[in-house]
């Protein structure tokens, strides 16, 4: 290997090594040829100059620019959910993003579909990809433009019923009799009961509850302040009595998280799946997951009488069409007159035929 000039001679063929401001150039020539490859070198750092100085784009890496985008999520889980949501395009090589093209990034959504991930998850990639469109865009970055939402398959909202509630809660007791008794696990047990009573009570996002601070929380108010982990919004939730009692007793952990974790690491939910089996909860219409507990939260609001636009606000939901998944909940006074009257006519109908 030699180099010349902003040119490496690799395998008999120049390749381009150089840097326009602050980003690497790293291309083949397609070339061995030399006086070819110094023409096709003049002519890409030409280029990459009038992109510059002419359209006034600035210039960045791809995975500089992804990094970047991330680390401006205002909240540690929104950042998590970027980097989760984007980390699948870093498949592509790292190159000037003015270089990445629409059928790359196409490719990877189609390479997830092909591993069998769900809609939902592939549709929640591509809005944070158009998200991360939109922002390259405000920071003058060159971009492939955006994606089409997929529609997932629409499904019935998995949701507990109170009985189901009781049952979970019984095998994540940490007094009730189980095997192999220790410390340790009387401890993870406590952690999962009070962590499913908080999804239960307020309906938050499951990091959005894992990852809470004490200063989130005013016991003298009963209130909890909770910014939401999608929008960045804020909502004032009440604490309820079982809740008060759990804070009440966490509160001398020492420690600033209300459910701490060993090295300040996520708290997981692999805990949920074997509870659910040890707690015999039915998974025919679908699986019992941490955001369950966020719609059995929304359906029990519903079905008690409270309205959508109460339940949005309290959901955090930027937009009452994403509340709407509920709809279904609202007890329709319609069809209780239909069955009325139906009862009425059929009333009627016994009284007739046994004239």
């Amino acid at each position: 290997m030699s180099k010349n000039n902003g040119l490496l001679l690799r395998n008999e063929i120049w390749h381009m090594r150089f840097t326009v401001k602050g980003v690497l150039v790293a291309e083949t020539t397609h070339t061995a040829n030399r006086r070819e490859a110094e023409q096709i070198l003049a002519k890409r750092k030409a280029e990459l100059i009038r992109d510059v100085v002419l359209d006034d784009k600035r210039m960045v890496s791809f995975h500089t620019a992804i990094a970047l985008f991330i680390k401006s999520r205002g909240t540690a889980s929104a950042k998590n959910n970027a980097e989760y949501n984007l980390r699948q395009f870093r498949e592509i090589a790292d190159k000037a993003i003015k270089q990445v093209e629409k059928h790359e990034i196409q490719a990877v959504i189609e390479k997830r579909k092909a591993a069998g991930i769900k809609l939902s998850v592939i549709d929640l990639h591509i809005r944070y990809w158009n998200a991360f469109v939109n922002w390259c865009a405000i920071q003058k970055y060159h971009n492939c433009g955006k994606l089409e939402n997929v529609k997932p398959n629409a499904g019935k909202t998995r949701w507990l019923t109170m009985e189901e509630q009781t049952k979970l809660l019984a095998v994540l007791d940490p007094n009730a009799k189980y095997r192999n008794k220790s410390e340790y696990i009387a401890k993870c047990k406590q952690d999962n009961y009070d962590l499913t009573v908080l999804l239960l009570d307020t309906g938050m996002r499951f990091m959005e509850a894992a990852s809470m601070l004490w200063t989130q929380v005013d016991l003298d108010k009963r209130h909890i302040y909770v910014t939401r982990s999608k929008g960045g919004n804020h909502t004032t939730l009440t604490i309820t009595a079982r809740l008060k009692e759990i804070f009440e007793r966490r509160k001398s952990n020492g420690s600033d998280e209300i459910f701490p974790t060993k090295f300040g690491k996520n708290r997981s939910a692999g805990w949920m799946t074997p509870a659910v089996k040890r707690a015999k909860l039915s998974t025919i219409n679908g699986n019992v997951t941490p955001h369950v507990l966020r719609h059995t939260f929304a359906a029990t609001m519903i079905q008690n009488g409270m309205g959508l636009g109460e339940v949005q606000h309290l959901l955090g939901h930027q937009n009452i069409a994403m509340t709407t998944r509920y709809a279904h909940f609202v007890k329709q006074d319609a069809s209780d007159k239909a069955a009325a009257i139906l009862d009425n006519l059929n009333q009627l109908s016994a009284a007739y035929a046994n004239k």
